[in-house]
Formats: structure tokens, sequence, C-alpha cells
């Protein structure tokens, strides 16, 4: 069984987008409301000719081109570790209600959806529950498995729970999917190339955070200088420090910090999207089209690319190993 095509919902900065075509897969269209996440969606990926959904709430299904996937990185926030959990009370929490209405007016072969690996544990698995009956319901089969892009390609430590779902008239045993294997990850140093060395009104906040109550005598700015290849992460009031890996970039963060040849810099944007497998012709193309803040926001909400190709080829080495044809 082909897969052909996909439609990019929640599409952000696509780096879905990006990992399916990697895979093989060409878009039919794409859906976002961030207008910032679609200039650089636009900037980046060639969509000449490709109709753009603005918000799925409101997409037509009749309307839609058929397709053979959906991908989408529902929205996370009130499902997230580090967010107040409000769940299914936060209308951002009901997008996944109105995927399952596309996927069950329209019945693609299979999806992919991406949503942070506090969905597992979400009222005490409750959530996560709703959300796989609901996609059941929409006729699809579905297996989820938290996975991790240090494994995956990319040096950054970021644990997103991935659902894979089949149609359930194709009769695949839907627990033979096999998820992609890990592959080796590059150095560190490749993806941190830029000159944007700290200036001195961050190296003062710096100096002032080491200074708090919970990090007061363990560091100088001095001593951080000597940490040579570490990156260094100010989260709220607990300072780590990580060598050969990032931390997992996220929207709202003042930002990281690494060391080399004894001097601080800033991550930037470039470096983060890097951080996410955007090769670097795509993260030239907004390099001086969109700003330094922006671009971290918008890489930190992004899926991975590396992980996203990896799954994309998984899913269609699953539907095209048959033994007999189905039509479809």
């Amino acid at each position: 069984m082909r897969i052909n095509t996909f439609l990019d919902l929640c599409s952000g900065i696509g780096g879905g987008r990006l990992g399916l075509e990697q895979a093989g897969l060409k878009s039919i269209g794409y859906s976002d409301t961030s207008k910032l996440a679609v200039r650089t969606y636009t900037l980046m990926h060639d969509i000449r000719d490709e109709p753009y959904y603005y918000n799925l709430k409101k997409i037509k299904t009749e309307k839609l081109p058929p397709y053979d996937m959906l991908i989408a990185g529902f929205p996370c926030q009130t499902f997230s570790v580090i967010g107040r959990k409000e769940g299914f009370s936060d209308d951002r929490g009901q997008i996944i209600f109105h995927l399952a209405r596309i996927l069950e007016e329209t019945q693609p072969k299979c999806f992919l959806l991406e949503n942070v690996k506090g969905l597992v544990t979400h009222d005490k698995g409750n959530t996560i529950k709703t959300i796989i009956n609901e996609l059941n319901r929409a006729g699809y089969d579905v297996v989820y498995k938290v996975l991790t892009s240090l494994e995956y390609g990319v040096p950054q430590m970021r644990q997103r729970v991935y659902f894979v779902g089949i149609r359930k008239d194709f009769g695949k045993d839907i627990e033979d999917f096999k998820w992609p294997e890990p592959v080796a990850k590059p150095p560190l140093s490749d993806f941190l190339i830029n000159d944007n060395v700290a200036t001195p009104e961050r190296l003062e906040i710096l100096s002032y955070y080491l200074m708090n109550s919970t990090n007061n005598g363990k560091y100088t700015v001095d001593d951080i200088k000597e940490m040579e290849g570490k990156i260094i992460d100010t989260r709220m009031n607990d300072l780590r420090i990580y060598e050969g890996r990032c931390p997992t970039l996220r929207a709202q963060r003042d930002g990281l910090l690494y060391v080399k040849d004894h001097t601080i810099y800033q991550l930037t944007g470039y470096e983060a999207l890097l951080l996410q497998g955007f090769p670097k012709k795509y993260a030239d193309r907004v390099k001086n089209e969109v700003s330094d803040r922006h671009l971290l926001m918008q890489a930190g909400n992004a899926m991975t690319v590396n992980v996203i190709k990896l799954l994309g080829q998984s899913i269609i080495e699953f539907l095209e190993d048959n033994d007999e044809p189905i039509l479809c």
C-alpha cells in the first residue's frame, strides 16, 4: 500500500513537514494560527500552489483533496509537566477532538501525532485514554511511545510522545508496528557554530543569577568560562550544566549559554533550528528574515525533523508490508 501525500496540521515552522518530505512524501496543505510561525514556514518551504487552511477548527473536510497521512503536533501547553496541567478544561486541549473529526471525515490511511511526554501521565492516565478512545472511534488502531531526539541524530534531550494510527479496515495488527531504531548522536560542537558572544547585560544577569539562594557560592562567571564545551541552562533558580548534549529547547526560555574558547556564548535561533534537525540551507533562508528571539521560540515549539523522518519511514514500511494488495 503506497503512501504519497500528507496534510500538515498545527504545522508550526514545518519540522513535521520536512521530516515527511525527507521520507519521500509530499504535502497537500498546511494549517496553523500563528502568523509569525506561518511566515517562517513560507520562507523555509516551497508552498507554491499549496493551500493554507489557517484554523483547523474551521476546516470543511469536504473541500480537502484526498491525502494519505495526517500529521500534527497538537498544542501541548495544557499537558506539559511545567504548565498548569488544565488539559481538557483549557480550549487549547480541545484541538485533539477537531483532529479526530478531520480523521473521521476524511479517512486518510494513517496519522502521526506528537505531544509532550507529560501527556502520558496527565490526570493519572485518563487524558491519554480519552485521546486513544477518540482516535479509535474515528476508525484507527493506535500505538504511542515516548522517544527522545537525542537517540535520533541530534544532540538534544527532547522527549515527546508520538502516536501512530492506522485505519482499522486495513486489517493490520498495530502491535506489529516497529518503532525506529536509535542512531548515532553527532557531536554537539557541530551545532554550536555562531559567534553570538554573550552581551555584557546577559553576563550581568548570569552573575546575579549565580548569587541567588540556590546557587550562591557554587560558581562565578569566571568559573563558567572554564567549562569548555558545556551548555549552561539557567532555568528558574536551578542551574544545570550539560556536556555533549543540549537540554530540551522550549518556546519560553531566557536563552541557553555555552562555553567555547573560554568565552560565553548565547545560543541563537539559527543554532536552535540545527538542533531540531533543520539543515543549514533551511536555517539560512530565515536567518536574516526572522528575529533571533522568534526563531528561538519557534524552534522550541517545532518537531524534530530527524525523528519525524524516521517515524515516517517506519510507517511507510509498515503499510507497504502486505502479503496481498488492499484496495483503498
